[in-house]
């Protein structure tokens, strides 16, 4: 399946909506968003996962990658909503050491520590 992104301003960053499957087959879309918000000088990127189906290991690599990146400009990463399958993958993978999950979008712009 392809992957849909869209992008929406907030008042402390940007929160990236995502749709589909965030695969080795999508992985230049989603690394294109990505990296066109990280240009702009993003302080803060929430992705929205809440109607990803599925993340396999390229998409794993990808958050890791991005989650570097961001760090590396003082920026900092979050993910929100992440299906029960998706969230599975994210802590078998270890992912939320690096990207904290939360469960709506006011913890994850303010940064609580009451990641899901």
């Amino acid at each position: 399946m392809s992957l849909q992104i869209k992008e929406r301003p907030v008042s402390q960053g940007v929160v990236l909506e995502m749709v589909g499957d965030l695969t080795y087959a999508n992985r230049e879309q989603f690394k294109m968003s990505v990296e066109a918000i990280r240009q702009k000088g993003c302080r803060h990127l929430i992705l929205h996962m809440a109607e990803v189906r599925f993340v396999d290991s390229s998409g794993l690599g990808l958050l890791a990658l991005v989650s570097q990146n961001f760090k590396l400009s003082q920026a900092k990463v979050s993910m929100l909503k992440p299906q029960s399958y998706v969230r599975e993958i994210m802590s078998l993978a270890n992912i939320q050491k690096l990207i904290p999950v939360y469960d709506n979008e006011q913890d994850a712009l303010a940064g609580q520590p009451k990641a899901a």
